[in-house]
């Protein structure tokens, strides 16, 4: 059985100011504009991987990372 993991990598939203890094999955789902820090997008997307994050809880976890 071949294990479909779903990948997370950082992106720049160039479009917007500042810009803003975001997070976009493999499949196309994306959350843009969550941080101007590079590196703090990257453990989250890091965290997202590691964790096997479904793509249909995303925008709930970088809610919850904004917010703390």
């Amino acid at each position: 059985m071949k294990h479909n993991r779903v990948m997370y990598r950082v992106f720049l939203d160039e479009t917007s100011r500042p810009k803003m890094y975001g997070i976009r999955s493999r499949g196309g789902v994306c959350v843009g504009r969550i941080s101007t820090d590079f590196q703090e997008v990257n453990r989250l997307a890091e965290c997202c991987n590691s964790a096997g994050l479904s793509p249909v809880h995303l925008a709930d976890v970088v809610e919850d990372f904004r917010r703390s």
